[in-house]
């Protein structure tokens, strides 16, 4: 192998470059080896942007091999059309504290007074280090050798195996924040051995910043939308039939994993609302609950039938058509009661030329110009929410008008293929600073 076909090479050139004078040029280095790892509880917007990413990275430059925590996620990227990519499933089992004699153990330990409790507890992290932690990152480290891995990814934030991972290799470390981080002393530590952080949002910048990041270690990338797939022209007949929505039928929906904080509850009290205006309308709740997450669904179940609207209500579970069944839909609603870091299914219900009711904290002020391209209304308050989903369904000539904005806006700021490119660059700007990665000390601000 010539040195300049080497991980170094590629480093210290940066991929695509060659050397030598004119009329002495030399043949561009082989793809970059990148190790991506995506660290998440199961297919959500973090494996839909990574997807996304991979089916436009330049392969002439970057040669990404893939790992997963879920075979789910692998399933999706193989059916996703992302060109052949080397992928993996690497279970992240979970900590011993998940175990019920782990989490008899913990609740032993939290009674006892608190020097024991200290040690107890310190006992038992020391445990998933040697059980689970360790384990994982030895069988990253050798998969990432054989490939002669250059950098690696993590698309889920900051975390410990990961960082070990990078130090072991000698290789940078970037790090797709996409929300807030615990602002602990081990988070703060972590976070000053990576090399560079993408921020999924100025909302979340301003979070690491909090952290202790410099804002020079920070790039903001927003996440991608697809807008071969996610296109107001694709069509929704099938999806139309098997749900039994007649053409007369106006319907407004909320996407995502049914967690509390997402606001589903809050979206079902304004659905209550908008259908006393809209006698024919039919609400859509399109997601599933994650494992162990089943009470806040039944939970929602039970407030439908308290709420009286049970037959006006659908819960489609996990669906894969997600463009499709915006197709459905005449309005898409966001309803987190926290600051969402970014709210991707805006983005993608925009794309779809659909007008967004979203809440106005976090990400979503950064998507949405109020009044122009979508609206936004307070957290938690149903009755602000389903106001402007009322004008959206009755005003028809308002809803398109504002739906093709909205299209305008994500064809402007958040198409798949400028996300690619500006990946890429964070890729080759960390590949050209020296190889050691390094702790870095900086300050609070």
């Amino acid at each position: 192998m010539s040195a300049l076909s080497t991980p170094e090479a590629a480093r210290v050139h940066g991929p695509g470059a060659s050397r030598g004078s004119a009329g002495d040029h030399l043949p561009a280095p082989p793809p970059v080896p990148v190790l991506l790892i995506e660290h998440s509880i199961g297919v959500s917007g973090s494996t839909i942007s990574l997807c996304t990413l991979l089916r436009r990275l330049a392969r002439t430059r970057y040669e990404p091999c893939v790992v997963f925590a879920r075979a789910a996620q692998q399933e999706y990227l193989l059916g996703s059309g992302a060109p052949p990519t080397d992928a993996r499933v690497i279970v992240w089992r979970n900590g011993l504290k998940s175990t019920r004699l782990g989490r008899a153990f913990y609740r032993m330990a939290v009674r006892r007074a608190r020097p024991l409790r200290r040690l107890l507890t310190g006992l038992l992290s020391l445990l998933d280090i040697a059980f689970v932690m360790l384990p994982y990152t030895l069988r990253l480290y050798w998969l990432a050798r054989r490939r002669g891995t250059a950098l690696v990814h993590h698309n889920n934030g900051v975390e410990p195996c990961t960082v070990f991972l990078a130090r072991l290799l000698r290789v940078p470390l970037v790090v797709y924040q996409r929300g807030e981080e615990w602002h602990s002393r081990t988070a703060r530590a972590l976070a000053r051995m990576v090399t560079l952080y993408v921020a999924n949002s100025e909302a979340t910048k301003l979070d690491l910043v909090d952290l202790g990041v410099a804002p020079s270690r920070i790039r903001v990338i927003y996440p991608p939308v697809d807008l071969d797939r996610f296109d107001p022209g694709v069509p929704a007949w099938r999806q139309r039939a098997e749900l039994g929505v007649a053409m007369d039928e106006p319907c407004f929906g909320i996407f995502g994993t049914l967690l509390e904080w997402k606001g589903h509850h809050v979206f079902l009290k304004a659905a209550r609302l908008v259908m006393d205006e809209v006698p024919n309308a039919r609400a859509f709740v399109i997601g599933e609950a994650p494992e162990r997450g089943q009470a806040y669904r039944d939970e929602l179940r039970r407030l439908v039938d308290d709420l009286g609207i049970a037959d006006r209500v659908v819960f489609t579970g996990f669906r894969e058509d997600v463009p499709e069944l915006m197709q459905l839909l005449r309005v898409v609603v966001h309803a987190s009661v926290t600051p969402e870091p970014f709210g991707r299914v805006i983005a993608e219900a925009m794309a779809m030329g659909k007008p967004v009711v979203a809440t106005d904290a976090g990400g979503p002020r950064e998507i949405i110009q109020d009044g122009s391209d979508g609206y936004l209304v307070p957290p938690e308050e149903p009755e602000a929410m389903a106001r402007a989903i009322t004008r959206l369904l009755t005003d028809t000539a308002h809803a398109e008008q504002v739906g093709r904005r909205a299209r305008r806006t994500v064809e402007a700021r958040f198409s798949a293929e400028a996300h690619a490119r500006l990946v890429e660059q964070v890729y080759a700007d960390v590949l050209a600073r020296p190889t050691r990665p390094h702790i870095l000390h900086e300050g609070t601000s």
